[in-house]
C-alpha cells in the first residue's frame, strides 16, 4: 500500500500500468522458504499458521493467493496482478478463475493506434542551481543596462541643453544701434543656417561615438543597444529645425522701436559659439570613455578579488579538514588502546572468575557425590508396569527364508555412509549414525549403532503437561537436577535433553546466566549424553548455550538449536569447544542442506553435526515429515551426497504431547487417555525411526520402553 501511495503522488499509475505480483506457496516449506531466502516478497506469519493448520497444503495456497489478489485489486493503481506459480502452473487457471480474472482483457486495436500517435508531452525541469545563475545573471545584465542608461540620460541632457543654448543665440544676437534712418548689422542668414546644420551633425555623431563606447564597455548585446538608443532618442533632440524669424528680443537688451519701410533682421551667431559646443562635445566624449574604462576595472579588480577570496576559503577548508582527520585519527588511536585495554583486563577478570567457578562446581560435586553415598539405593529395574515385554528377535536371515527368490530381487547396491557422531564423554559416550544402508535393512548391509533415545527435563515446571505424564514426575518437577536424576536413576535413561523453555522472552524470561546454571548442574550431576536445547528465539539462545559453555569446563555437551539466523555465533562456540550440535532447518531437504553447507563453510566439521528437519506428531504432518527424511536418507546413501551424510535427530516429545487428542478425557469412543498419549508417542518414534532417525527426543516413560523394545527386536 506504501508503495502504491508513493506511485500515486509520483503521478506513475497514469503512466504505466503496475501489476501486483503475487505467488501461491504450494507447501508450508515453500512458504517459509519464501520469507526467509526470496528478497522483496511479503510473506506473514498469518501465511504461515494457515498453511501449518491446512490439511490441503495446496488447496489452502490457492484460497491464500486468491485472498490476496482480493486485497491488492481494492488498492488505488493496480491495474492488474501477475500470478507466478513456480513449478506449479497448473495452478494459475484455478486462481485466475476463483479470483474472477478470467477472461483477461484485451486492447483494441484504435485504442492502440491511438496511444502509439498521442504525442508525449514534454517537461524541462530547471535545477535549482542553474536557475540560481541565470537570476545572478540576469540581476548584473539589469545593473549594468541601468547605468548605461544613467549614463546615456546625462549625455542626453548636455545635448539638450547645447541645443537650447543654440536656439537662445540664434534668436538674440548683438544689440543693433539706430543710426538715423537705417539699422546696422544687418547681414545674410543662409551662412547661419549652414553652420548651424554642420554642428548638429557634429554633436549627431559624437552622440553616436559616446553611445558606441558605452556599448563596449558594459558588454551590452545589440537588443539591450538598440533599446538604450530607444531611450536616449537623440536623434529626435538633435534634428534641425526650420530658420528663426524675428523673434523676442534678447534678455536685458531694449527692443529697438521698428522704423517705417524697414523689415526686421536676424543677429548672425558668433563663430565662437561652434568651437565652444565642440569642445564641450568633446569633453563630454572623453568622459565616457573614462568612465568605460574604470567600470571595466573595477569589474575586474571585483573578479580578482571574488578568486582570492574564494582560494583563501578553499585553504582555509582543507586545513580545517586535514586538522579533523588528525583529531579523528587521534582519537581512534586512543579508543582502541582503551578497548584492548578493557578487553585484556575482562579477560583476565574471565579466567579468574572461571577458575573460582570451576572450583566451587568441584566442591559441589564432592559434596552431592558423598550425599548420593549416604542416600538410600535406587531400584535400578524399571517401576512396574512401565517396562514393556520384549520382541522375540528373527533368528533365520532373510536369505535363508527367500532362498527361492532371486538377491537382486530385494536387494539394493548403496554408494554412501553416515557419519557417525559421539555425544557424552568418557565411557559414557555414545555414538549415532555410522549405517550403510536404510533404516533396519540389515539384510543389505550394516547398521552398527542403534538409535539413541533422550529424556526430556525442563528447566521450568511445564504448565502444559497433562496428568498422564506429570504425575511420573510430580515429585522432582520444581528441581531440575532431581528431576534429570530420576531420569536416569528410575526411568533407566540412555540420554537427557535440557530443554530450557524457561528463557523464552514470550514467556518466563529467565535470565540466561540462571538457566545455564540449572544445566550446568544436571550436566556435573549426571553421567550420560546430554543435549541442552533452546527456547527457539536466536538471540536469547546464542546467549544461553554461550553461558552454559562458560560453565562446564571440558565436559562434552550437544548444543541445540543452530538455525540460519544464529549458526555463525553458536557454531563458532561449538567448534572452539569441540561440542556436537543440531543443524534445525524447516521441513524442506534443501534448506537442511544448505545449512549444513553454511556450517562447514564456517569451519564446523560434518561429523560434530546432526540434523533436526522439523517433524510432525502423528495425525499432524507426519506424512509430510516421514517423506523428506526419507528423500534426505536416499540422497544421502545412493546420490552420493556428502552434505545430507549426517545423522538425524527428532524431537517428537514435544510435538506429540501438545496434540489437542492426548489431552482429551478417557471415554467409550477414543478409549483410556493415557493409553492414547502412550501410543501417539511409540508410533510416532516408530516411524522417525523407520524413516533414518537416529536420535529420538521423548517424554513418557512407557512410550520409551515400547520403542526400546521395539529396536531391540529390530536389531538384537
Amino acid at each position: 500500500a506504501r508503495f502504491m501511495e508513493m506511485c500515486r503522488d509520483m503521478g506513475l499509475d497514469k503512466q504505466v500500468y503496475i501489476l501486483a505480483g503475487v505467488t501461491p506457496p504450494k507447501s508450508l516449506g515453500m512458504a517459509r522458504y519464501m520469507k526467509k531466502f526470496v528478497p522483496g516478497m511479503d510473506v506473514t506469519d498469518e501465511v504461515i499458521d494457515r498453511m501449518k493448520g491446512a490439511k490441503d497444503k495446496q488447496e489452502e495456497g490457492i484460497d491464500i493467493c486468491v485472498d490476496i489478489i482480493n486485497q491488492v485489486r481494492e488498492i488505488d493503481g493496480v491495474a492488474g496482478v501477475h500470478v507466478m506459480a513456480i513449478e506449479w502452473e497448473e495452478a494459475v487457471a484455478e486462481i485466475c478463475e476463483r479470483a474472477g480474472l478470467l477472461p483477461r482483457p484485451t486492447f483494441e486495436e484504435s485504442a492502440i493506434d491511438e496511444t502509439v500517435t498521442a504525442p508525449v508531452r514534454e517537461t524541462i525541469i530547471v535545477r535549482e542551481e542553474e536557475a540560481a545563475v541565470g537570476v545572478e545573471e540576469n540581476r548584473a545584465g539589469e545593473e549594468i543596462l541601468a547605468r548605461a542608461k544613467e549614463e546615456a540620460a546625462s549625455i542626453i541632457a548636455a545635448a539638450r541643453a547645447e541645443a537650447d543654448l543654440l536656439k537662445t543665440q540664434a534668436a538674440g544676437g548683438p544689440e543693433i544701434e539706430r543710426t538715423g534712418e537705417k539699422i546696422a548689422g544687418v547681414e545674410d542668414d543662409a551662412g547661419e543656417h549652414e553652420m548651424n546644420e554642420k554642428e548638429r551633425l557634429m554633436a549627431l555623431e559624437s552622440m553616436k561615438l559616446g553611445l558606441e563606447a558605452l556599448k563596449k564597455a558594459y558588454g551590452l548585446n545589440d537588443d539591450q543597444f538598440e533599446a538604450l538608443m530607444k531611450f536616449a532618442s537623440a536623434e529626435a533632440i538633435l534634428q534641425k529645425e526650420p530658420p528663426t524669424g524675428s523673434g523676442a528680443p534678447a534678455r536685458g537688451t531694449v527692443a529697438p522701436a521698428p522704423v517705417a519701410g524697414d523689415k526686421p533682421v536676424t543677429a548672425p551667431a558668433t563663430p565662437t559659439d561652434a568651437v565652444v559646443q565642440q569642445a564641450k562635445e568633446s569633453k563630454a566624449q572623453q568622459e565616457v570613455t573614462s568612465q568605460a574604462e574604470e567600470d571595466a576595472k573595477a569589474k575586474e579588480a571585483a573578479k580578482a578579488r571574488a578568486e582570492a577570496e574564494a582560494k583563501a576559503k578553499a585553504e582555509a577548508e582543507a586545513k580545517a579538514k586535514a586538522e579533523a582527520e588528525a583529531k579523528a585519527k587521534a582519537e581512534a588511536e586512543a579508543k582502541a588502546k582503551a578497548e584492548a585495554k578493557a578487553k585484556q583486563e575482562a579477560e583476565a577478570k574471565a579466567r579468574a572468575e572461571e577458575e573460582a567457578r570451576a572450583k566451587a562446581a568441584e566442591q559441589e560435586k564432592k559434596k552431592a557425590k558423598e550425599e548420593e553415598k549416604q542416600a538410600e539405593p535406587i531400584a535400578q529395574s524399571v517401576p512396574g508396569g512401565l517396562e514393556a515385554p520384549k520382541l522375540k528377535a528373527e533368528e533365520t536371515p532373510l536369505a535363508e527364508r527367500g532362498s527361492k527368490v532371486p538377491p537382486t530381487s530385494y536387494k539394493q547396491e548403496y554408494s554412501g555412509v553416515i557419519r557417525e557422531v559421539v555425544l557424552g564423554n568418557g565411557d559414557s559416550a555414545v555414538t549415532v549414525g555410522g549405517a550403510e544402508v536404510l533404516p533396519f535393512h540389515l539384510f543389505e548391509g550394516n547398521q552398527p549403532h542403534k538409535p539413541l533415545i533422550a529424556m526430556e527435563v525442563q528447566d521450568i515446571v511445564p504448565d502444559n503437561w497433562p496428568t498422564t505424564l506429570t504425575r511420573y514426575f510430580d515429585d522432582v518437577m520444581d528441581n531440575p537436577v532431581a528431576w534429570a536424576k530420576k531420569c536416569v536413576n528410575e526411568y533407566k535413561a540412555d540420554a537427557l535433553n535440557i530443554y530450557l523453555i524457561g528463557t523464552d522472552p514470550n514467556g518466563e524470561n529467565r535470565p540466561s546466566a540462571d538457566a545455564a546454571k540449572d544445566a550446568a548442574a544436571i550436566i556435573d550431576a549426571v553421567d550420560v549424553p546430554i543435549i541442552v536445547w533452546g527456547c527457539g528465539n536466536n538471540e536469547k539462545d546464542t546467549e544461553t548455550l554461550r553461558d552454559v559453555t562458560s560453565l562446564i569446563g571440558n565436559k562434552k555437551v550437544c548444543l541445540a538449536p543452530l538455525e540460519d539466523a544464529n549458526y555463525r555465533a553458536i557454531g563458532a562456540t561449538a567448534m572452539a569447544f569441540g561440542h556436537p550440535m543440531v543443524a534445525a532447518s524447516p521441513i524442506d531437504v534443501n534448506l537442511a542442506k544448505q545449512l549444513n553447507i553454511l556450517l562447514e563453510n564456517l569451519g564446523v566439521p560434518l561429523d560434530t553435526v546432526l540434523m533436526d528437519p522439523s517433524i510432525g506428531a502423528l495425525g499432524y504432518g507426519i506424512e509430510y515429515t516421514y517423506s523428506v527424511m526419507e528423500r534426505i536418507r536416499i540422497a544421502a546413501l545412493t546420490q552420493k551426497d556428502e552434505k545430507l551424510q549426517v545423522p538425524i535427530i527428532c524431537n517428537l516429545g514435544r510435538e506429540v504431547w501438545k496434540t489437542k487428542e492426548v489431552g482429551l478425557a478417557s471415554d467409550d469412543l477414543l478409549g483410556d487417555q493415557e493409553r492414547r498419549g502412550i501410543m501417539m508417542e511409540a508410533m510416532t518414534a516408530s516411524c522417525m525411526m523407520l524413516a533414518g532417525g537416529e536420535v529420538l527426543i521423548m517424554r513418557h516413560p512407557k512410550a520409551i520402553s515400547m520403542t526400546k523394545s521395539l529396536i531391540d527386536g529390530l536389531i538384537g
